[in-house]
């Protein structure tokens, strides 16, 4: 090749790889610098460290327990109105009781639950949970009596009158309730207060109105149905009818929610996890709050305290009290 330039071919190679390489490094410093600011200023809600600033300080050694009593594997938590605490645990007895204070009341619940899962309370004080090997819901008055058990025991099912591994139940004001079926299923079930079977929607896939583990369920003021839809990584949203109204797709893999009477939404993140805290109308990420330990359900006592139950032996509910 001739000269270009009054430069010979060779010098004009050399010079042209030194270029080439000044502007990767040039483009690569500029990709770091960019990264470096995705990283720290994405608007993807304040990060926390438990116990740090935020809207939550983790509390320390709060509950009251007798000699030789302790929590153990906690499978899930709720609070009645009047902050009555009732946890289901992985072990036997099924149930503790703890007062508004924290201080043990007592145990009950033996040789009723093969897997413990989920654990609400509703409006009237009545209990209710979820057993995932038994492929049951029951449902307890506030003193424990059970008063109501929905599945065969023993046998998993996709039918009106069986469920297959079962996860959470959410109760309606008129006493209709939603149980999420779960583990071995992909769907909603409806049912009247008296148990009657109403309805039920989803099956296994990726769409909308599909689920891939149903593992929690609540209510917002509106009486709109959220869904966590866990491996699918979204809260899924839907009328009393099953009809499918939205998703939020930005939140991670939701493994147990609470909806507090203002609308604001507690999910545990159990792949991170991590304690977020959303607007329950929009899905707005206002807080994560990270340090949690195989994180699996929340609730909120009636003071506005926040309680993650982790599924680990020795101490597993973390409470969370407002600043």
């Amino acid at each position: 090749m001739g000269d270009i330039l009054g430069l010979p071919s060779a010098s004009l190679a050399g010079l042209t790889i030194d270029f080439v390489e000044d502007l990767m490094n040039r483009f690569l410093g500029l990709g770091i610098i960019l990264l470096v600011f995705l990283v720290v200023l994405w608007p993807a809600g304040d990060q926390v460290q438990a116990g740090q600033a935020g809207s939550y300080e983790l509390a320390g050694e709060w509950a009251t327990f007798p000699t030789g009593v302790e929590f153990g594997p906690v499978a899930s938590v709720a609070h009645t109105a009047e902050g009555i605490m009732h946890v289901l645990r992985r072990g036997e007895p099924a149930f503790f009781t703890l007062d508004r204070n924290g201080k043990y009341m007592r145990s009950w619940g033996e040789d009723i639950f093969d897997w413990s899962h989920g654990l609400r309370v509703d409006r009237d004080g009545f209990i209710w949970a979820t057993d995932g090997r038994a492929h049951e819901v029951m449902k307890f008055s506030p003193s424990g009596e059970r008063l109501m058990t929905l599945g065969k025991r023993g046998v998993a099912g996709d039918g009106p009158d069986t469920f297959n591994r079962p996860t959470d139940v959410v109760v309606a004001s008129n006493g209709d309730f939603f149980v999420t079926d779960g583990y071995g299923n992909s769907r909603v079930l409806k049912f009247s207060k008296d148990g009657k079977f109403i309805k039920t929607w989803g099956t296994k896939g990726t769409d909308p109105g599909q689920f891939n583990l149903p593992h929690t369920i609540v209510m917002d003021s509106a009486g709109m149905l959220l869904v966590g839809d866990r491996e699918n990584h979204r809260i899924q949203i839907f009328d009393q009818d099953g009809n499918f109204l939205d998703q939020w797709t930005h939140l991670g893999a939701p493994y147990g929610l609470y909806m507090a009477p203002d609308d604001t939404l507690f999910m545990v993140e159990g792949e991170l996890d991590d304690l977020l805290i959303v607007d329950g109308r929009t899905g707005e990420l206002r807080e994560r709050i990270d340090g949690l330990d195989n994180s699996h359900w929340v609730s909120m006592d009636p003071d506005g305290n926040v309680y993650v139950a982790e599924v680990h032996e020795g101490m597993s509910i973390k409470k969370f009290s407002p600043r």
